[in-house]
């Protein structure tokens, strides 16, 4: 597995032990995580004031990316919607002054045992080959182990890549997860008994205390021994908050380890019974929680002073880089050309827009219609402030808008929407007589051959120029090679210098041009 180079690719839009959902089986379960109290929770909340919380400082904690698809590169989670879901994770993490950026490159795996998995101890397997050491490894796979996401303490974070949305909170709340912090309804994940054998009726007090099992979710993993283990039930009255659940006082009892939408008030419908017949109604309002994304908003105070200490003292070797992050200027990206008023042919148009300070990249969306929905706009990501694009239909008004960003900050406002009309095409007819061809290794390695195998019915011209280019349509290569009628394999061989990403390989002849995407790892 090659690196990608971190945001230079175009992306074309058209996401064992584990818990129960009350929906439908083809629904993906919430969290995957059973984690109890660690031995380092369990001693912090027992000294808290022993540890150093830095509260006044941001800490600045690197993520490295792992984008899965399947084993013919398909399938891949959106670079776009990263950048959008990135502004989210860091929105949420701003109220504990915790800041994420993403270290080194993205990182593309084509892989369909890791795409697709169905437990978490295959995702721990992809974790331990592909993990890139002090940082926080999070990998966006299609289904991990059935889950929208889990966390190994071990290992790293498993992301279902629909459950990464913008408006999505599960991210952050695996990233709460590998910071230590346990689901505020701690014991609950399999009912009333690990086994969930025993399903627990909310009209009747709770038991005093909830059997689980953790066995995949320690700090170390242990394959030989199942892990069981019994937590106390938090009451409402708060008299034993210090031990039962997630060992917070300021976290409400919570029984609910199953999704649900919270009322007007930010609060269950479902009411519940504490072991002493107290009733009470769960507070939606925490990222820990299991209510819909849309009532989730917060930490509470105790457990970001515990992500905290928890990075000081045991992520220390996370903190290597503490640079405040660089600001972005305040103008945002206008399109420069083409203007409204211009028309370009539809296979040839070429973008400009303003820079904006300290922005290293721009996120480019293009689109049929004004309001950019995801069903007809085409999103890219480049380092440029120019982008050549593929193809597009003639005879049409096109939207485009343009964000800039950086590794640290996601969240910049996207520039202004401007509009441009597509024409006739030009030199669009293809190679003449070419009706089948194919490039075989598709992904390939600068090192090895690329091999061309087509089927030309007819010579129009014996010499073909080939070309090929990078995904910003800036040629790497070119030269002429002969061709023969028939059944027929070129063999290339790619610049060594070639960077990871997305590229078109060009043929051409006298009377016209046929191409092809292939992606360089």
């Amino acid at each position: 597995m090659k690196a990608v180079s971190w945001w230079l690719v175009a992306v074309w839009l058209c996401c064992g032990t584990n818990m129960v959902w009350s929906q439908s089986e083809l629904t993906p379960r919430y969290c995957g995580v059973q984690m109890g109290r660690s031995e380092w929770l369990q001693k912090y909340q027992a000294s808290p004031e022993s540890y150093a919380k830095g509260l006044d400082t941001v800490l600045y904690v690197p993520l490295t990316i792992h984008i899965v698809g399947n084993d013919n590169g398909g399938g891949y989670y959106g670079i776009g919607s990263l950048v959008k879901a990135l502004c989210t994770l860091n929105e949420d993490f701003a109220q504990a002054n915790i800041h994420f950026f993403v270290e080194g490159e993205v990182r593309y795996i084509n892989n369909s045992s890791y795409y697709t998995h169905s437990t978490v101890l295959q995702g721990a397997q992809m974790m331990f080959a592909e993990n890139v050491p002090n940082t926080l490894n999070c990998y966006f796979v299609n289904d991990p182990a059935g889950n929208c996401g889990y966390n190994l303490p071990y290992a790293g974070i498993a992301m279902r890549k629909s459950c990464a949305n913008p408006t999505d909170h599960t991210w952050s709340h695996e990233v709460g997860h590998a910071l230590r912090l346990p689901h505020p309804f701690l014991g609950w994940e399999g009912g009333v008994s690990w086994d969930g054998s025993v399903p627990h009726s909310f009209n009747d007090p709770a038991p005093a205390r909830v059997t689980y099992d953790y066995t995949f979710f320690q700090d170390t993993l242990i394959l030989d021994t199942l892990i069981i283990d019994t937590a106390l039930v938090e009451r409402v009255d708060g008299s034993n908050c210090t031990e039962a659940a997630d060992g917070f006082c300021d976290t409400s009892p919570d029984y609910l380890a199953a999704r649900w939408v919270c009322d007007n008030n930010g609060q269950s419908p479902t009411t519940q019974k504490d072991p002493t017949g107290a009733i009470f109604r769960s507070n939606g309002n925490y990222i820990m929680g299991y209510a819909n994304d849309a009532c989730q908003a917060i930490f509470t105070t105790e457990q970001k002073e515990a992500m905290r200490a928890f990075l000081l003292d045991q992520r220390a070797y996370w903190l290597y880089d503490q640079t405040p992050a660089p600001e972005l200027g305040s103008n945002l990206p206008s399109l420069l050309y083409p203007t409204p008023t211009d028309i370009v042919p539809a296979n040839a148009v070429n973008l400009s827009w303003t820079s904006v300070f300290g922005a290293t990249h721009y996120q480019v969306e293009i689109s049929r219609l004004a309001s950019f929905p995801t069903a007809v706009t085409d999103e890219y990501i480049t380092t440029d402030t120019s982008l050549n694009l593929p193809a597009l239909q003639e005879d049409r008004t096109y939207f485009c808008r343009v964000k800039a960003f950086n590794d640290y900050q996601h969240c910049g406002e996207t520039g202004p929407v401007s509009t441009f009309l597509t024409g006739v095409s030009v030199g669009t007819q293809q190679v003449v007589g070419l009706n089948n061809w194919t490039i075989v290794p598709n992904p390939v390695s600068p090192a090895q051959p690329l091999f061309v195998d087509y089927q030309l019915d007819e010579i129009h011209a014996p010499i073909w120029q080939i070309r090929l280019l990078d995904a910003l349509g800036r040629p790497c290569m070119q030269q002429q090679v002969a061709v023969s009628p028939g059944k027929n394999r070129l063999t290339l061989e790619l610049p060594a210098q070639l960077v990871p990403g997305l590229y078109w390989l060009e043929v051409s002849d006298e009377g016209g041009v046929s191409a092809k995407k292939i992606l360089v790892q």
